[in-house]
């Protein structure tokens, strides 16, 4: 076997390259894909039913404080439990990010890892975090592809495309596009001078048929996940407006990857005490419940709300939801709660897309929306490509010429910022390599 097995070494071996076994590859990781959107499916299906028995009569979309003990209950035994499973796993703490880079190093990700992001992203999401849930399901598909891979005797590079391939079908499934998967690899590969078409045509087979098979089960598309204000049409001005709203996104952006990495490094001590940890997390997450509910979950239900408001909301309001927003998603990961942040970084977007209309009425609203969020996610995923594409899946067509504007000036702002946390004592300065110590362990195999 060879002796490099990382993510960045694409090239399959000579009986792989247009052969008889490169077509019985891509019949191999179609299959991938398929098991990769029914994982999705269970997701969703566990996420929605617990949550609709756990928080059933709590008015949680509350913009004046609820003060109601079950919800700082719930967040509690929430914490509790995410701290119970990093302990039984040995867990440690890492964004998706982070854990991409493990897997750009090993070219695998571990069964192990992704078991219990599955659970653990499913007790945090459930709980109130305000996470999405592409974070879990990004590392849980990826290592069942791995799996499946490793267990057929595939050679690395192959393995790695099967977990390639697990992401690409979970993400053909979840945003209904069969080259979302696909066109984050092609950005993460593009950066490293390492991409090929061979490589890249199994992650769009595998996006493929998670995307039919999502379809033939539930029989619709992702469709239009927000409802905006009536726009007019594309305005020439609407170019020059999006270039502000670009640079007040990455502004967002950065404050957040900042605080982020400050917000890990207060934790940083207690990481090895999964449990108390944990408990931590939930009594923070359970207070900012109470006082200000609408901050829990992920945000798109509740940025709706917003949006069919804005104009009785006050400015003060406003800008207190996009920095709790922050503090509590920046808090809930450097507890232990899994998640993404691409789905929050909307609500935070969104919010502060309201709030510069509110300041500046002559831009409209739908403008301010779709080009503040795009320039916030970018700045935190580093796909500009995939941003894009999911930006133009759930908004109206309409406005892509301006959030493509805003995309670029937020990607360009926030190019020397990374969402990757160094822990202490990790390397020389400078050095860029993210340690993966178990809690309690000197390391986490399986």
């Amino acid at each position: 076997m060879p002796n490099d097995m990382s993510s960045s070494n694409q090239d399959l071996p000579a009986e792989f390259q247009i052969t008889g076994k490169f077509y019985l590859l891509l019949l191999f990781v179609s299959g991938i894909g398929v098991i990769s959107a029914l994982i999705m499916i269970l997701f969703f299906f566990l996420q929605n039913a617990f949550t609709n028995l756990i928080w059933k009569g709590i008015y949680a979309d509350s913009l004046s404080p609820v003060f109601n003990p079950w919800i700082m209950l719930i967040c509690i035994l929430g914490g509790l439990g995410v701290g119970v499973i990093r302990h039984y796993f040995k867990g440690d703490i890492a964004i998706m990010a982070e854990d991409l880079i493990e897997f750009n190093k090993t070219g695998r990700f571990a069964m192990k890892r992704g078991l219990e992001l599955f659970i653990r992203g499913l007790v945090s999401l459930v709980c109130g975090a305000p996470l999405g849930p592409e974070g879990p399901l990004t590392v849980s598909t990826g290592a069942v592809g791995t799996a499946v891979a490793e267990k057929v005797r595939l050679p690395p590079p192959a393995v790695a495309l099967s977990s390639l391939a697990g992401i690409s079908g979970f993400f053909g499934a979840f945003l209904s596009s069969p080259f979302a998967g696909a066109l984050l690899f092609i950005e993460m590969t593009l950066e490293k001078g390492t991409m090929s078409w061979k490589a890249v045509l199994p992650s769009i087979v595998a996006a493929t048929t998670g995307f039919a098979t999502y379809f033939l089960i539930s029989g619709s598309f992702i469709g239009t996940m927000f409802s905006l204000p009536a726009y007019e049409g594309f305005r020439d001005i609407d170019l020059l407006y999006a270039v502000v709203l670009g640079l007040v996104g990455g502004a967002a952006g950065i404050f957040f990857i900042i605080l982020y990495h400050k917000m890990r490094e207060i934790f940083e001590p207690l990481e090895n005490r999964p449990i108390l940890l944990g408990l931590v997390g939930g009594l923070g997450l359970g207070i900012t419940g109470i006082l200000l509910p609408l901050t829990l979950f992920m945000g798109s239900d509740q940025l709706q709300i917003l949006i069919d408001s804005y104009l009785e909301i006050s400015l003060g309001l406003l800008l207190l939801l996009v920095v709790v927003k922050i503090l509590l998603v920046t808090f809930s990961l450097s507890t232990g709660f899994a998640g993404g942040y691409i789905f929050p970084s909307f609500f935070i977007g969104g919010t502060i897309g309201i709030l510069v209309f509110r300041l500046f009425p002559f831009i409209p609203l739908a403008v301010c929306i779709v080009c503040v969020i795009a320039a916030v996610s970018v700045s935190l995923l580093r796909s500009p490509i995939a941003i894009a594409l999911i930006i133009a899946i759930v908004f109206q067509q309409e406005l892509i010429p301006a959030m493509a504007i805003s995309l670029v000036i937020g990607f360009i702002m926030s190019y020397r910022y990374s969402l990757p946390y160094q822990r202490k004592g990790c390397g020389k300065a400078g050095d860029t390599t993210v340690k993966r110590p178990s809690p309690g362990t000197a390391g986490n195999k399986d």
